[in-house]
């Protein structure tokens, strides 16, 4: 048996405003009793205080890396990729900087063989990936709760720098309301996903269908924190 457990989540799939967070999270298998009491649920389950307080503990022994794609970079990058490719692009970096052991994905394909094809792409076979899998492996959850509080973090620093847009996701009336306000819309131009194919709202299709938005390039921002 392998001795070391690798997790992956992401954070910040949805919203129209601010980065994507893709984290991998990894420990010693003899470690796991100790990753179930501090992260036996998903990010989502846990308030901004609660996963502060499991990330300090968890890295203590658990290594954690992430990639962060802006706005900008989404909106080049999908100029020749899907979304999903991103996605699984990173992932597979993120994999390739594994130590030797078992990885567990939270899938974000909707069939594992679509999931599995694309990984292929990025030169990674050897993983596992589940839907949900942030709920049920300990790893995983990790994992989230990582991606969740790098991309909380980044979204703060935007909006100390622009206005207040709420939560920066597409049914967030407050989020409507400062994209269709013409200063605040200027001030966040840099941090909008100009291409997000996941908007359903009509009116913010409208929104966004009226202007000849370019976006610059933008960076990816890489981290690494815990356990060595």
């Amino acid at each position: 048996m392998l001795s070391m457990i690798a997790g992956i989540d992401e954070a910040g799939r949805g919203p129209v405003i601010g980065p994507l967070v893709v984290c991998s999270a990894s420990c010693r298998r003899e470690d796991e009793k100790q990753l179930k009491k501090l992260a036996s649920k998903d990010s989502k389950q846990l308030s901004a205080a609660q996963r502060e307080e499991a990330y300090e503990k968890l890295k203590g022994f658990v290594t954690f890396r992430w990639v962060e794609i802006s706005a900008m970079d989404l909106n080049r990058l999908m100029d020749t990729m899907s979304l999903n490719d991103i996605e699984a692009k990173v992932m597979a970096d993120l994999i390739k900087k594994l130590p030797e052991g078992d990885a567990m994905i939270d899938m974000p394909d909707r069939y594992a063989w679509t999931f599995r094809k694309r990984m292929e792409k990025f030169g990674v076979t050897k993983f596992e990936a589940e839907h949900k899998a942030d709920e049920n492996y300990p790893i995983v959850a990790a994992a989230s709760i990582c991606a969740k509080i790098i991309r909380d973090r980044k979204i703060e620093e935007i909006r100390k720098a622009t206005c207040d847009f709420g939560s920066g996701y597409p049914g967030d009336p407050k989020t409507v309301a400062a994209l269709k306000d013409k200063a605040s819309r200027k001030l966040l131009e840099p941090f909008i996903r100009q291409k997000w194919k996941t908007l359903e709202n009509i009116k913010q299709m409208k929104l966004f269908d009226t202007e000849d938005d370019t976006p610059a390039v933008g960076g990816q921002a890489e981290g690494k924190q815990g356990a060595g």
